[in-house]
């Protein structure tokens, strides 16, 4: 039976610009993968009605996850630049499906993030959890900050290209992942040489 990970995404693609490549290695490992997606993205492109971004945004999910092999991806549809108000919402819902699935791991965005629904989904899931025995990581997306958190590195020598292609398959966020790219390269440049691998992410360790 495959073990299962749970990764808490704030908006549609946090998870592939943060740990794409890690969650890759995890499939190619056969772990089943959880994505629960928070946001419903709707104020991602102002050019647009907030329905058709959200529908829009859903299905880029869905055929990323379908292509490298995303076992689930569940949508809260909470609103965008909100989810400190909102995440309450969904306690419940989210406190049974962990309970159900029990995961070996559960990974969510950094403590230090700067995007405040990114914060507010570590502060979320971590009161939920902290009295739950999971390994628990966090995942860089806009962080600049060091966290005071023990680091770990996984090699994504074998998936950092894939990586970039699921990032180029949310025509959506074309912006977001414009300006992702360099930093993800550099990133896990510099990442892979702390470890002598070629490409690397970092994660904290929470427990």
């Amino acid at each position: 039976m495959a073990k299962t990970i749970i990764v808490f995404s704030p908006h549609n693609d946090d998870l592939e610009i943060g740990m794409g490549g890690t969650v890759l290695k995890h499939i190619n490992d056969g772990y089943k993968i959880i994505k629960i997606v928070l946001s419903a993205g709707q104020f991602s492109n102002p050019h647009l009605r907030p329905e058709i971004i959200i529908k829009q945004r859903e299905k880029e999910a869905l055929e990323v996850a379908k292509k490298f092999g995303i076992h689930k991806t569940l949508f809260m549809r909470l609103s965008d630049q909100n989810l400190s108000k909102e995440l309450i919402i969904i306690k419940g819902q989210i406190l049974n499906l962990i309970k159900k699935e029990n995961p070996e791991k559960i990974y969510l965005p950094a403590a230090l993030d700067v995007h405040p629904d990114h914060r507010a989904t570590f502060n979320f899931v971590l009161d939920l959890v902290k009295d739950m025995n999971f390994e628990i990581y966090c995942y860089e997306v806009w962080s600049v900050l060091l966290e005071n958190y023990p680091q770990v590195y996984m090699d994504i020598t074998d998936y950092l290209g894939k990586k970039l292609k699921m990032m180029e398959m949310f025509k959506t966020e074309k912006l977001s992942v414009y300006i992702h790219t360099l930093p993800v390269i550099y990133k896990a440049w510099k990442y892979g040489f702390k470890i002598n691998k070629k490409f690397a992410e970092r994660f904290y360790k929470i427990k």
